[in-house]
């Protein structure tokens, strides 16, 4: 299997895919710090820093599972719930690059006020 990762973090879904032993294909993190975590565990692995200026049509029908957990912020309860008025509303991005990725399988990660934001 091959695995790409959006919204990385340190790299909690790559270090499950690499225990299954699923490729790590790819990852996407704009934060420094966990970004020098995740090129130091999976090196061969494409690092990717902005969502929002990476083009993920190389990648295109060749990824088995995609997974992220975008920010939760514009949904969560303990946030304003501004949904896609939240600066860091996320979520537009993340389906892009599942359309652009056309993988097998999607796993995201986010706050149950995702599915009931609108009531």
């Amino acid at each position: 299997m091959r695995h790409g990762s959006l919204f990385s973090g340190i790299g909690g879904f790559d270090l499950a895919a690499e225990w299954m032993g699923w490729e790590n294909v790819f990852h996407c993190e704009w934060m420094e710090f966990p970004r020098k975590v995740l090129d130091y565990h999976f090196p061969n692995a494409d690092s990717h820093i902005d969502i929002c200026k990476t083009d993920f049509k190389k990648y295109a029908n060749t990824i088995d599972v995609l997974t992220g957990g975008f920010p939760c912020q514009p949904f969560s309860s303990s946030g304003q719930k501004k949904g896609a008025d939240d600066e860091r509303y996320l979520w537009g991005e993340m389906l892009r690059a599942i359309q652009e990725i056309k993988p097998t399988f999607v796993i995201a990660e986010n706050v149950f006020g995702i599915v009931n934001i609108d009531g």
